[in-house]
């Protein structure tokens, strides 16, 4: 008898040793699928707001970080396969696909056929006027650069910047140099005509045309409202609709350079950078690139954007000392 006993205790050990293993298994199934569910509202959210455009600035931050949802729904299929959620895994992956499909196009150079002549052109935001007025004119110099456009230029930076020797390499200007963030401006190579200040923006944006080999050009150096607060929010997005408006209105081929406070995934500057314009970073496949901050750049806000007969050859982000942000460097091709 006390062998039956024994046996049988030691059955009922085991069998509670099973039930409790069983137990621990559906609760962690139970916690990926819990979780898994969880990235893919959180990733659904986000593309959602992506794609319609919104104003409230909780979801215009959101978006600067669409380019890692493919990350957080490539989780989630991870979850739902490991928990063996078949539906939970088929709505994960076509997510994904989604998310990342938006993207890739940013990696595909596509443009017009060009043979019209080749120029350079530098945008860079100095940062409320500290940023290193002799760096810049060293990238001018060392890029061979025929436009520069500036934003937040001040006074002082003008002073910097022909101290420097701007006017030695690009004789021809056109600015508004305005206190803090304001200001803007326009350096080129070529003799600047028709200059202008755009009127109704939070910041200033400047305008000019020139001729390049028989070519007439309109440049803009732009500088779209940061949207930091509720109300600075809003101009922001009256800033990129009315700058939209104005490039509707040019005949010639058009480069509109420039700090936007604004990613390719903002729903606003998409319809800016529409035909019959381009973001030329997306033009050349340029990819991913960042910005701003400039120390550690998470967001791509500083573009070219140009009529989409010109061809883009390639853009890439250039340091600048004392800048919070990034120059870009776009070398473009004329029809």
């Amino acid at each position: 008898m006390a062998s039956v006993d024994n046996a049988g205790h030691i059955h009922a050990q085991l069998g509670h040793a099973t039930g409790g293993t069983a137990a621990m298994r559906r609760f962690i199934r139970t916690a990926a699928q819990v979780v898994g569910w969880a990235l893919v509202a959180a990733t659904l959210g986000v593309f959602a707001v992506r794609q319609v455009g919104v104003t409230e600035i909780t979801f215009v931050a959101l978006v600067v970080g669409a380019p890692y949802l493919g990350a957080a729904s490539l989780a989630a299929v991870i979850l739902f396969a490991a928990s063996r959620a078949r539906i939970g895994s088929a709505v994960a992956v076509v997510l994904t696909i989604a998310v990342v499909g938006v993207q890739v196009p940013m990696f595909l150079a596509d443009g017009p056929d060009n043979s019209g002549p080749e120029l350079s052109l530098l945008t860079v935001n100095v940062a409320h006027g500290d940023a290193d007025a002799a760096a810049i004119v060293d990238a001018v110099r060392d890029n061979d650069v025929d436009i520069l456009a500036v934003q937040e230029l001040t006074p002082e930076e003008v002073t910097d910047l022909q101290a420097a020797g701007i006017d030695q390499l690009l004789p021809f200007s056109f600015t508004a140099a305005l206190p803090v963030a304001d200001g803007t401006g326009l350096w080129s190579r070529t003799p600047l005509t028709e200059g202008t200040r755009l009127d109704n923006f939070g910041f200033v944006p400047v305008q000019a045309r020139t001729t390049i080999d028989g070519q007439d050009l309109t440049l803009v150096s732009f500088h779209a409202m940061s949207p930091a607060t509720p109300r600075h929010t809003t101009e922001w997005d009256a800033d990129l609709a009315r700058m939209r408006s104005i490039m509707e209105t040019y005949q010639d081929t058009a480069i509109i350079a420039g700090d936007f406070n604004a990613t390719n995934d903002h729903r606003q500057f998409r319809t800016l950078a529409s035909s019959p314009f381009s973001d030329a970073a997306d033009a050349a496949g340029a990819g991913l690139f960042r910005t701003f901050p400039s120390e550690r750049p998470l967001a791509r806000l500083d573009h070219v954007v140009t009529s989409e007969t010109v061809r883009a050859l390639s853009v890439q982000p250039l340091a600048i000392p004392d800048s919070d942000h990034l120059a870009v460097l776009a070398e473009l091709q004329l029809p």
